[in-house]
């Protein structure tokens, strides 16, 4: 009988301590869920706030900052940070990704008088293939809006051709990307902005000093940091570029 107390005993702290775990184990999980899930309600406030020092930013001229816990909508919100206003000189600028008849404006002088524009400097550009073979329409503006218009046609698109400006085919590392075409060295002196429009495909376009001095400023990159009361901290990058031409003022058929 004794024997028999015993094993009921031993087989009733088992069945306490099992529970007593399966309990322990419930509620640990059941913290630690709530406090992901708070980390990750705080990481998104964070982002939102980091978010909103970029848009007042870029109100900013270059050089400007914004203090994130001074912005009106997060004044006492225990959110700490700066939005800062810079740029990043660069022998080589890459654009987004342009979709078929998008163009992209890119700057040969200073931003916004136009002055010092590039004297004596060639340049290389370079595109790429996103599943077909685009054209390139390059329209050289000049400070007295004198225009002159090129044509890189590599896959000899346009009827009668147009490859007045010949491009080698390779791979080209430039910016991250590797683009399928480089054209031939182009003067750009004297001008202040090259329009880039793409025609038959999307591609990427890039710019580069083969001299690798600095090409002109081509936008703004603000960089916004936001930090919670808690240390939870967000940060965002952007780039703005310089005002974009519409593409309606250069529209050709071919």
């Amino acid at each position: 009988m004794s024997k028999q107390r015993g094993q009921i005993l031993l087989i009733t702290i088992m069945l306490v301590a099992t529970i007593l775990t399966v309990v322990l184990a419930v509620t640990f999980k059941s913290t630690t869920e709530t406090q992901l899930t708070e980390l990750e309600e705080e990481s998104q406030k964070a982002l939102a706030a980091a978010e909103a020092g970029v848009e007042a930013a870029l109100q900013q001229d270059i050089g400007g900052s914004v203090n994130i816990a001074s912005l009106p909508n997060l004044s006492g919100s225990g959110f700490t940070g700066d939005a800062t206003v810079g740029t990043i000189a660069d022998s080589k600028f890459v654009s987004p990704l342009l979709q078929k008849d998008q163009q992209y404006t890119f700057y040969l002088s200073e931003y916004p008088g136009f002055l010092n524009p590039l004297t004596g400097v060639p340049l290389a550009i370079y595109f790429m293939t996103e599943g077909s073979c685009p054209t390139l329409e390059l329209t050289f503006i000049t400070p007295a809006n004198v225009i002159t218009r090129r044509v890189a046609d590599p896959c000899e698109q346009i009827d009668p051709p147009g490859d007045d400006l010949s491009s080698t085919s390779g791979i080209y590392p430039l910016g991250g990307y590797n683009f399928s075409y480089q054209t031939d060295p182009v003067s750009a002196d004297g001008y202040a902005v090259l329009i880039v429009r793409t025609l038959f495909a999307s591609t990427r376009i890039a710019l580069e000093r083969p001299d690798l001095q600095d090409l002109p400023i081509q936008g703004k990159y603000v960089t916004s940091e936001a930090k919670s009361a808690s240390g939870v901290t967000k940060k965002v990058q952007l780039f703005q570029s310089f005002p974009q031409i519409p593409a309606e003022f250069f529209v050709t058929s071919f």
